[in-house]
């Protein structure tokens, strides 16, 4: 399977993490997007690990049910795999060869960085346009993944009875979400970074208006603030998300529990961004866009905004989407989606 696959066709947008499910649906075209069906289920422990499919069978079941309670329409579905299983160059090719040619000498260049047998590999490539260093040649991007990743999830959407009509990079999704909300382009001359926190790892992307500067995984995730409930008030892992996800947490919750872990983040951000200054041209930043579950945390962009002295914002997936119904609950969810909706936003036209 390709991981460029037809992109014209509307499909359900499944995004597959550690601790749950994401779903959504769309409808309509890109510039006026509806949401269909949307939903979120927690997994079980183990079953989706070190990024990849670790049980089928359960994860299998898990989204079946989900499928069902959200009210899915269609029967395609698109997954994202981590950019960490991915390997990803920008080419320089000739801009004057026709598509086989290209084809054949991406095949070629392949060979001299992927560290696998290349029968092993998914391979495929996209023209992004006139390079800037050379005006008679293209930019092509060249994506690899390992097969057996990929085989993993095809089963794994046929035995929940859905086609599977391409494989995408979840930071690919996170920054086509992005860039359908018209948010570059402001009059600053400097980039913005997203950070897209997981639960047990983040991404750092920092981009510029037409391109992808710079991309970077950091060891920190939401886990680290389960971690800190525990802690703090000695229960289960189970006890912590209810706490997390309560509109009434303890009355200590901000000073024991967010601050500290707002902190975490302030320095795993400055952090990952040094390392973005020491390589580039670039010494500060437009701007701080956060994604992920925990930044449905009431105060956390805000207070990680004052500790950063830079603008920060939570990435809203769905603030140019049509939501007919159950809108209270997906404005709640919407930090969590945006790999998901991602997904099925690069299947309208």
């Amino acid at each position: 399977m390709k991981l460029f696959s037809s992109k014209s066709k509307a499909v359900i947008g499944i995004d597959i993490g550690t601790h749950s499910i994401k779903l959504v649906e769309l409808a309509g075209t890109s510039a006026n997007p509806k949401v269909v069906a949307w939903g979120v289920a927690p997994l079980p422990a183990g079953a989706f690990s070190e990024n990849a499919i670790a049980n089928a069978e359960v994860i299998s079941e898990v989204l079946m049910r989900l499928i069902t309670q959200s009210g899915v329409k269609g029967d395609t579905a698109a997954v994202a795999v981590s950019s960490s299983h991915a390997i990803t160059k920008v080419l320089g090719m000739p801009a004057d060869i026709g598509e086989l040619e290209l084809e054949e000498q991406v095949s070629i260049e392949a060979l001299h960085f992927i560290p696998y047998p290349i029968d092993e590999v998914n391979l495929d490539f996209e023209v992004l346009g006139v390079s800037e260093a050379n005006d008679q040649e293209n930019d092509v991007l060249l994506v690899a993944c390992r097969r057996s990743i990929v085989d993993d999830y095809i089963d794994l959407m046929a035995s929940a009875d859905l086609t599977l009509n391409y494989v995408d990079i979840d930071t690919y999704a996170l920054e086509r979400v992005y860039r359908s909300q018209n948010t570059l382009g402001s009059n600053s001359d400097q980039p913005v970074a997203v950070f897209d926190i997981g639960s047990s790892s983040s991404h750092l992307m920092v981009l510029d208006d037409s391109r992808v500067l710079y991309s970077r995984h950091q060891n920190f995730g939401a886990g680290q603030l389960i971690k800190l409930i525990r802690k703090e008030y000695g229960v289960s892992a189970d006890e912590a998300e209810e706490i997390l996800q309560s509109s009434q947490p303890p009355g200590d919750f901000l000073t024991a529990v967010q601050e500290p872990f707002v902190e975490m983040l302030r320095q795993e951000v400055s952090r990952a961004l040094q390392f973005f200054y020491s390589s580039s041209s670039f010494s500060n930043i437009d701007s701080v866009v956060l994604s992920g579950a925990c930044c449905a945390l009431a105060g956390l962009a805000g207070d990680l905004e004052v500790k950063l002295r830079t603008k920060v914002t939570v990435l809203n997936p769905i603030a140019n989407a049509n939501v007919q119904s159950r809108r209270d609950a997906i404005l709640a969810a919407a930090p969590s989606l945006s790999i998901a909706y991602g997904l099925s936003l690069r299947g309208l036209n």
